[in-house]
């Protein structure tokens, strides 16, 4: 019986050194691929529900954590950094966790108070600390609300993400998984 935590052990960390692997090669190539900036946390986010469903939400959020510091030292796109830290890496967490709760109202607003939070933290780190950066810039004929139309965008987006990560959610347990992987 002990070999088996062992082994069981050993592939969690294993699986946890190649996700992070695979995270941080994604999030460097977001240096030389800047128009997939937004991409790149997403698919690299991703990669914590494989973690979820083959070890459990513990090493998913270790595997997270060591990316996320990793992310600092290695990512030369610094919003791309941030997007993964402030959302994208954890979401995916949280959202297999919440997705288990009955209560759709509870779940609805923890995600979107989740979600507006970590924009509002990033609007703001790229407006006062990374000033280089114009988030508004292509915004200038919404004027005055430019801000909060590019904040209703968000959320729209937000909305088509969350569908799109449960619809890869369930293509990774139903097919990849039983059938690449031939684990039940």
């Amino acid at each position: 019986m002990r070999k088996k935590t062992n082994e069981s052990t050993a592939f969690r960390v294993a699986l946890g050194g190649i996700c992070s692997a695979v995270c941080l090669l994604s999030m460097f190539c977001s240096g030389f691929l800047p128009m997939l900036g937004y991409t790149i946390p997403t698919f690299a986010g991703f990669l914590m529900v494989v973690m979820i469903v083959e070890a459990n939400w513990k090493w998913a959020l270790s595997t997270y954590a060591a990316v996320s510091l990793l992310c600092i030292f290695v990512t030369p796109n610094y919003e791309a950094t941030l997007l993964f830290i402030l959302f994208m890496g954890y979401y995916p967490i949280l959202k297999f966790y919440l997705d288990k709760k009955k209560s759709r109202v509870v779940k609805w607003a923890v995600k979107l108070s989740v979600f507006n939070a970590a924009i509002v933290i990033f609007f703001m780190a790229f407006r006062y600390i990374f000033t280089s950066v114009d988030m508004l810039e292509g915004m200038e004929m919404f004027g005055r609300y430019a801000v909060l139309v590019l904040w209703i965008l968000a959320n729209i987006f937000f909305f088509i993400y969350d569908y799109a990560l449960t619809q890869l959610i369930l293509l990774y347990i139903n097919w990849f998984r039983k059938k690449i992987l031939r684990r039940k």
